[in-house]
């Protein structure tokens, strides 16, 4: 038998489904609860509840009763769901994980570096730089500015002590500094610099871990000498990069002429080549390289050819200040070549992975990215 739309109090219903008292309920009014709590159920279950489909199953049961629906009811049925919806919104929300999407989909990888340039002094003064221009007067007499062109300059008085400063740069930041003699030193993220406020003596001295790249102003009385760990470089005048991130030490040469090594193991490159020399081994060989894969960065670009995409991400992280995991160890074997000139944030270029590959996606979450395939 038939029961009319208007025999259904939903305000009944909706308190039994509040408070579980069906007592009161008419035998329409039980049979919409009975449907409404069914649908309650589905969001205990392992599939996603669909508003539509729940919406659709209703309506086609109460029409296999005989029922017409009528717009009064369906705005009625439509407040019920609502309610019931919610409530399983709330519930997915807490226990489902969140869906793998396109790049960027949860957050930008847009984020600032946590950590300024420091120059720490010999004297135990700490500076840390912006690109206001300030110049900041320390209390030996030497003075510091980061100018508008992001150049770090100092200069030191007459009677300055001699001490050894250090150019701290963090994750996520790179820095140019110029030196007393005029030589120009670029450093990459996570990198420090150590070096004399003022060169003395037959050699200018300094040392670095990290990356760095050096234009060293001609001397021929004074030779320049970079320790990287057991590597030391002299040379006169030239430009050359140097990386000792991880065991085996590169150093590449763009111009003139340099000799590498350790002691008893040394080597002279010229502009194009590279040694590279293992520090657990204690070996050193010479290649020859395009030099411009290893000292893009210093111009803000990302350049790599064929190269596997675990040590890309780990140079992104580096310079961009992020964090990558991956559980598919495969995935970071995979050969990538990109050229971007001076990408404004990591975005980017993770957006350009995505598209060159059409496998791999980022989950972003902080600074922390998950790295996994479409």
């Amino acid at each position: 038998m038939n029961t009319p739309d208007q025999d259904i109090n939903w305000d009944k219903v909706l308190a039994a489904l509040t408070d579980g008292d069906t007592s009161h309920l008419t035998a329409a009014e039980q049979a919409t609860y009975l449907e409404a709590l069914q649908m309650k159920q589905l969001t205990k279950s392992e599939e996603r509840f669909s508003t539509e489909e729940g919406w659709q199953k209703h309506i086609a049961n109460r029409q296999q009763q005989g029922l017409k629906v009528r717009w009064r009811r369906q705005l009625a049925v439509a407040a019920t769901l609502l309610v019931l919806l919610g409530a399983a919104g709330t519930w997915w929300a807490l226990h489902q994980t969140k869906p793998a999407g396109k790049p960027g989909m949860l957050a930008q990888a847009t984020l600032p570096p946590a950590a300024g340039v420091q120059i720490k002094m010999g004297n135990g003064q700490s500076v840390t730089l912006d690109s206001t221009g300030k110049v900041t007067r320390l209390a030996n007499g030497t003075t510091v500015q980061l100018n508008q062109s992001n150049v770090i300059r100092f200069s030191v008085g007459s009677t300055v002590t001699v001490q050894l400063d250090t150019l701290v740069v963090p994750r996520g930041n790179k820095a140019h500094i110029v030196l007393g003699d005029g030589s120009h030193v670029w450093l990459n993220a996570d990198s420090r610099l150590v070096y004399p406020n003022v060169f003395t003596g037959s050699a200018r001295r300094v040392s670095v871990s990290g990356e760095a790249f050096f234009e060293v102003a001609p001397n021929a009385q004074q030779a320049f000498e970079v320790a990287a760990g057991p590597v030391n470089v002299t040379v006169l005048g030239t430009s050359f990069n140097i990386n000792n991130y991880n065991t085996t030490i590169h150093t590449t040469l763009v111009t003139g002429k340099v000799s590498t090594g350790a002691a008893g193991n040394k080597l002279v490159l010229t502009p194009g080549q590279q040694a590279q020399y293992n520090t657990q081994t204690n070996q050193q060989q010479r290649i020859s390289v395009d030099a411009r894969i290893y000292t893009a960065w210093k111009d803000g670009d990302v350049y790599f050819e064929e190269a596997a995409l675990g040590n890309i991400l780990q140079q992104l992280g580096r310079s961009f200040d992020y964090n990558f995991t991956c559980k598919e160890p495969a995935l970071m074997q995979l050969l990538l070549t990109l050229d971007m000139r001076q990408p404004a944030t990591l975005q980017q270029v993770l957006d350009q992975i995505t598209r060159i590959t059409g496998t791999v996606q980022f989950r972003i979450e902080g600074r922390n990215i998950e790295v996994f395939r479409k």
